[in-house]
């Protein structure tokens, strides 16, 4: 059962990423990581079956370091400031998100 739900979840989040990645682009892509910080830092306490099947495949494949990685490289090809702004306010966004769900979350 474990194995149907880790499938059904990490189809449904690439599902996700990729309806958000295509219709807002780099904005879908900054809004599911950070998204997805805010709720992993939810689930923290958790620890069960549950809580792992939804963190690693869903919200996993929801989230996508490739795809920053590749918007990074389009940026970076045309302006290097730009680039380097998109990453640093992923990176602050995404723990002051991973920071909230931790001190709101469910443990």
């Amino acid at each position: 059962m474990i194995a149907v739900l880790f499938i059904v979840a990490a189809a449904s989040g690439a599902a996700i990423r990729w309806k958000a990645g295509v219709r807002w682009g780099k904005l879908g892509t900054w809004s599911l990581n950070t998204a997805g910080a805010l709720a992993l830092g939810l689930l923290v306490g958790l620890g069960n079956s549950l809580t792992t099947v939804l963190g690693t495949a869903g919200i996993g494949a929801m989230t996508t370091v490739s795809g920053l990685a590749r918007e990074l490289y389009i940026l970076g090809s045309s302006s290097r400031l730009n680039a380097l702004s998109y990453l640093v306010a992923t990176l602050i966004s995404g723990v002051a998100a991973a920071w909230v769900g931790v001190h709101w979350g469910f443990s």
